[in-house]
């Protein structure tokens, strides 16, 4: 007789780990509280344009099995990902290019901020750590209003973490965004590789999942990984700081771009939003069709996309609070996995990473 293994959630992450257990012959039920899978890194389309609803997704990784798994859900094409900023009305490469500053008012400035910079970066805070890369006037021009719009609160409340892996300043002339080996984008987006990962799983809609629904839905001893904010699965909303974003979509039927990038960050506090994203710069087979979509994506919607990771740690706290709620749950064996469920800011190969690990766990605990 198989095994049984519950996930809620229907995120990449749940399908990576229904994919490798199904893979073992256990048999898989997922609960989703939308009627869609997805999660994060559904795609939409409109007239045959993708569109992404929760921001852009760029698949890139160095992680081989991961790359192994997601390519053979479905067909990636080639896709180097780029960002621009707007700076003083320029569009300047992000990361920030060294080079490109001269051609900024306050070059003088910088130049010689640059020169002065600690050997260290300064960690005590997000905002001690970027201007410890980036001096004081260029954190101030690119990265000071942006952080105070998408995140809501002063930049000196937020860990250091946050800017890790995100601001920096390059002197290569590489304006790629990622230097991953692997990187891509799916031809038919993202919700058909969801899809093909949970084909051998039961998917149960409309269905949200709390600690109190576990023994209605399970057996003793059968594992739970939950991919869900584990604030709301231990029936305590709220208990965590989430930072969610809201985005808005126009069609433009007459031209085939919109913007020089798939993604334009505007950190000018007088714009509502803080970038915009066209996601069909990742399908150069679309390049000289008319038509495109673009997304304003304005920070501060009620919903769960960003852990806040707060220089003081609280949050961090909590979080190991409900873990251990999970860890004392004696009757299934409960997995946090994802970015929802380990309060972890993951790119998209990490997320599938914590769902192969959570599916191993489901078998060492089998």
């Amino acid at each position: 007789m198989s095994r049984t293994a519950t996930i809620v959630g229907a995120g990449i992450t749940s399908a990576t780990a229904a994919w490798f257990l199904a893979r073992q012959g256990w048999r898989i039920e997922v609960y989703e509280r939308a009627d869609v899978v997805g999660g994060h890194v559904r795609t939409e389309w409109l007239h045959g344009i993708p569109y992404e609803p929760h921001g852009a997704h760029v698949f890139h990784t160095n992680d081989h099995e991961v790359w192994r798994i997601v390519s053979e859900a479905g067909e990636f094409i080639p896709y180097r990902h780029r960002v621009l900023i707007r700076l003083r009305k320029r569009f300047l490469s992000w990361p920030l290019q060294a080079g490109e500053f001269a051609a900024l008012p306050v070059f003088a400035d910088v130049a010689a901020e640059l020169a002065n910079r600690p050997e260290v970066a300064d960690r005590t805070n997000f905002e001690a750590y970027c201007v410890s890369l980036l001096g004081p006037t260029l954190y101030t021009e690119a990265v000071r209003d942006y952080t105070v719009k998408q995140w809501g609160c002063d930049p000196t409340r937020l860990d250091a973490s946050i800017a890790e892996g995100r601001v920096g300043l390059r002197r290569d002339g590489y304006r790629d965004m990622f230097r991953d080996k692997y990187q891509g984008w799916p031809r038919r987006g993202y919700t058909t590789v969801v899809e093909s990962l949970l084909r051998s799983a039961s998917v149960h809609f409309g269905r949200a999942v709390t600690l109190d629904d576990v023994p209605a839905i399970t057996h003793p001893g059968d594992p739970v990984i939950v991919t869900a904010p584990l604030d709301e699965f231990c029936g305590e909303p709220g208990a965590l700081d989430w930072r969610g974003v809201r985005l808005e979509a126009s069609y433009h039927p007459e031209v085939t771009h919109v913007q020089p990038a798939m993604v334009v960050n505007e950190p000018a506090p007088d714009v509502a939003w803080t970038r915009t994203v066209e996601t069909k710069w990742a399908l150069p087979e679309l390049s000289d069709r008319p038509g495109t979509v673009v997304l304003h994506e304005f920070p501060g919607a009620l919903t769960k996309h960003y852990p806040v990771a707060d220089a003081a740690g609280a949050n961090r706290g909590r979080q190991e609070q409900l873990c251990r709620r999970l860890n004392e749950y004696r009757r299934n064996p409960l997995i946090p996995a994802g970015r929802l469920g380990t309060y972890r800011y993951l790119n998209m190969d990490a997320a599938m990473r914590t769902g192969l690990d959570a599916a191993r766990r489901a078998l060492l605990g089998s």
